[in-house]
């Protein structure tokens, strides 16, 4: 049956009918839109978090954490890294990469020490990991 049949059998104006059409199909594709995310694992809402002393923020793709990166707790700027002692050292006690604000002066806001950023990085993907495993993380805290 098509819509002008429809219109006609009822008694309907026909653009009646395509704006009742259409605003089912909205309303399906925003309960469908809803259910998602009620049942989205609540992990996924977990964005944002303080390790050694920064601010650390990511996003997700699937179930993997990507742009992961840290900024400063005092003015919110993004860190840059100086991990230039670990390419000099073949020590892993001696390896430290350094986060410094360049908005705040220039001065160190943290450090990870055994390796260059992408150590870091990995150590603080871990931390995240363990915390969404063992459900200590707070989605509130750094909003």
């Amino acid at each position: 049956m098509n819509i002008e049949a429809l219109a006609l059998e009822y008694n309907i104006p026909e653009y009646l009918v395509v704006l009742i059409a259409i605003t089912l199909f909205l309303m399906t594709t925003f309960l469908l839109v809803l259910i998602y995310k009620i049942f989205e694992p609540k992990y996924k809402l977990y964005k944002k978090d303080m390790f050694h002393d920064m601010i650390w923020k990511w996003k997700y793709k699937g179930d993997k954490i990507i742009d992961l990166w840290c900024y400063c707790p005092n003015c919110d700027s993004m860190l840059m890294v100086d991990d230039e002692n670990c390419k000099a050292t073949v020590n892993l006690g001696e390896k430290v990469t350094f986060f410094i604000c360049h908005e705040c002066g220039e001065h160190e806001v943290g450090r990870i020490k055994g390796g260059d950023r992408r150590y870091a990085l990995k150590v603080v993907t871990r931390e995240i990991l363990a915390k969404i495993r063992l459900k200590t993380f707070d989605i509130y805290k750094y909003k």
